[in-house]
């Protein structure tokens, strides 16, 4: 009896745990930037930030506002990017990574314990992200998406 009941506590425990940590990939190279997606449900994930090339890659998250920003895909940001290469700081963009180097695929010795691996707990806002050593500005070498949520900051 002792047995199946402890069966049944632990396929109970196996199934109501939810996978809550989402494990995002964002896609680097030298002039381009891909993240899987333009707007995340919660603000708590970890991104392994992947780095095809065989140099490491710079890179910036930014938090550009605290408010959720309609279809943000149809703004410029390049004068603000060029800004922040250019060694200038905005006042109403707060720095969450900041020159971040995500080292190459090829460089990383054990990836169960990948070096790229980042924890992020975002609360709710617009964010982007931004490669640093670009030469020019385009919507290629950064990219915008937004956090609608997050159960651990007040107010959400």
């Amino acid at each position: 009896m002792k047995k199946i009941a402890l069966v049944v506590f632990l396929l109970l425990l196996v199934f109501s745990c939810e996978a809550e940590n989402k494990i995002l990939e964002p896609s680097l190279t030298k002039e381009k930037i891909e993240f899987p997606s333009k707007e995340l449900d919660q603000g708590e994930f970890m991104a392994i930030f992947r780095n095809q090339t065989d140099d490491s890659i710079a890179f910036n998250l930014i938090m550009v506002s605290n408010e959720i920003t309609k279809d943000p895909d149809s703004l410029d940001y390049c004068e603000g990017v060029n800004a922040l290469r250019q060694g200038s700081q905005i006042l109403e963009w707060v720095p969450i990574n900041f020159n971040f180097s995500a080292i190459a695929e090829s460089a990383v010795e054990n990836k169960n314990d990948h070096p790229n691996l980042i924890s992020y707990n975002l609360p709710v806002g617009t964010y982007l992200l931004m490669l640093v050593d670009s030469d020019s500005c385009s919507k290629d070498n950064y990219t915008v998406f937004n956090v609608k949520e997050n159960k651990n900051f007040e107010g959400n």
